[in-house]
């Protein structure tokens, strides 16, 4: 039996409370609009077999906050369960409660903030948070195409991110110069973009203003800071091997050497067939 999910939780839990160097400037507002988004991607680039899942783009006055659902769901069990004591009992409150959210496989956290506009990327590779920062915002090239896209009157824009192409449908009916993911500076709202590959495809699915109090507040701290290639590769890294190093931080232990071996299989599997990033470079 693999014995690795408390401890993982607990590093959750105490990892929230460690913080090391300042790395963004301190800022929190409110959600003035709140934008759904569901992205659609191919996993495997070898197969046609397509995910699918909701995020939140939270747009306040100068700033904005992107999650997927999943991660969000997460921070929120972690926040009401951080002054809990941690022993076997609570171990188990929070792994039936974990098993009830919804799955993500995007744990990232983006903030577009400050003018000039500034791109904050916060991640995790277990067990050190990582951030890095983007000042340049895609290049666009509008086209004079136009499109009705989730009600809205919507005109097209390429642009070139992570070695993808990308098309891109913005509405001038929301003048917020903001979309999903690390996409902004269209002169409205970013309804839709995918890459012309069909890889991966952000729609809007709805767009609403909040009716209770949703906080975009950029972490001032954080464990390590990098830069955009050095975090992509590390994390490249650590999914090929997840299951040696937690082995070697103590934090998963297996019954027997075949048991062992056996994980270290599936997840090295798991990691080939996720081979199509978003980001390609």
């Amino acid at each position: 039996m693999i014995r690795w999910l408390p401890l993982v939780l607990l590093a959750c839990l105490v990892g929230h409370s460690t913080t090391a160097q300042t790395l963004a400037p301190s800022s929190v507002e409110l959600a003035r609009l709140v934008a759904t988004y569901q992205l659609t991607y191919r996993p495997d680039s070898t197969q046609t077999t397509t995910r699918a899942e909701i995020l939140y783009l939270l747009l306040g006055s100068t700033q904005s906050l992107f999650e997927s659902r999943g991660k969000r769901a997460d921070d929120s069990l972690l926040v009401t369960t951080q002054n809990i004591p941690f022993n076997q009992e609570t171990a188990q409150l929070i792994t039936t409660q974990m098993a009830a959210l919804p799955h993500s496989r995007f744990s990232y956290t983006i903030y577009k903030t400050g003018v000039p506009r500034h791109l904050y990327y916060y991640d995790r590779i277990y067990p050190k948070h990582y951030r890095y920062e983007e000042s340049a915002a895609p290049v666009w090239i509008n086209t004079s195409a136009t499109a009705t896209i989730a009600g809205y009157t919507c005109q097209k824009a390429t642009t070139t991110l992570g070695g993808r192409q990308w098309e891109a449908w913005f509405t001038r009916e929301v003048p917020v110069s903001d979309g999903p993911y690390k996409f902004y500076g269209l002169p409205g709202l970013i309804v839709k973009v995918g890459d012309t590959r069909q890889n991966y495809v952000f729609e809007l699915l709805r767009l609403v203003k909040p009716t209770a109090e949703y906080r975009i507040e950029l972490p001032t701290k954080a464990t390590t800071s990098t830069d955009r290639a050095t975090f992509h590769k590390a994390k490249a890294d650590y999914d090929r091997n997840a299951i040696e190093q937690m082995q070697v931080s103590g934090n998963i232990r297996f019954n027997t050497p075949a048991e062992a071996e056996d994980a270290k299989q599936r997840a090295h599997a798991r990691a080939k067939s996720r081979n199509n990033p978003l980001e390609l470079r």
